[in-house]
C-alpha cells in the first residue's frame, strides 16, 4: 500500500498551479534513519549523514551505500533498519497515537532553507520523471536543486519500484472520481 503523503503532495501540486510543493515523508523516515543510526554506533545524531529516499513508507530506499558515521562509511544493517522504520508508524499509532513534533519540525527545517534563511539539504518529495517522489534536495539561497546520491544497482532498482508503485497509485487516485460518477 502506498503512503498517501507522497500522492498529496502532487495532487496539491497540480491542483495549485504552485512550482514549489514540497512532501516531507522522505524527510521524516531520513531523520528517523539517522537517529536509528546514532543509536546503534551511539554517537550523536549530528555525525550520521545518510538518506532515505523513494516512497515514504514500506517501499522507503535506504542509501545504505552513501551513510556515513563522523564522515566514515558505516556497514548498515539495512533489514534491521527498514524493519525498524516500517515498524515506527504502527508505534506511534498504539502509543501516542500521533508524533509529536517530527512533521512540524521537516516543515520548519524545509521552510527555513526554501526562504534562504539557511542552506542545507532535505529530503523531499517532489517532481521526478513523471511522479513525485523523495530524494534529497540542496537548497542554497532558497533555490532547491536535485542531489541524489550515487546509487547502488540494488539501490536504483528499489527507486524505480518506488516510482512504478507511486505512478499506479496516482492513476488510481485519477480514475477515482470516474468510478463514482457512473
Amino acid at each position: 500500500m502506498t503512503n498517501p503523503v507522497d500522492l498529496m503532495a502532487r495532487r496539491f501540486g497540480e491542483v495549485s498551479g504552485c512550482s514549489r510543493v514540497f512532501g516531507i515523508g522522505s524527510n521524516l523516515d531520513s531523520a528517523r534513519y539517522r537517529l536509528l543510526l546514532a543509536r546503534y554506533a551511539q554517537v550523536s545524531p549530528d555525525l550520521v549523514r545518510g538518506h532515505v529516499i523513494g516512497e515514504h513508507g514500506d517501499r522507503a530506499v535506504v542509501c545504505a551505500s552513501t551513510t556515513t558515521v563522523g564522515s566514515r562509511p558505516v556497514v548498515v544493517p539495512v533489514r534491521t533498519v527498514v524493519a525498524d522504520l516500517q515498524q515506527r508508524p504502527a508505534l506511534i499509532r498504539n502509543g501516542i497515537g500521533r508524533t509529536r513534533c517530527g512533521p512540524a519540525g521537516a516543515v520548519l527545517s524545509t521552510l527555513r532553507k526554501a526562504l534562504g534563511l539557511v542552506d542545507g539539504v532535505e529530503e523531499l518529495s517532489v517532481p521526478y520523471g513523471d511522479v513525485y517522489l523523495g530524494i534529497p534536495l540542496r537548497f542554497t539561497g532558497g533555490q532547491a536543486i536535485p542531489c541524489l546520491p550515487p546509487l547502488t544497482r540494488s539501490e536504483r532498482l528499489r527507486l524505480d519500484s518506488a516510482a512504478g508503485s507511486l505512478r499506479d497509485a496516482y492513476a488510481q487516485l485519477q480514475a477515482l472520481p470516474k468510478r463514482i460518477a457512473t
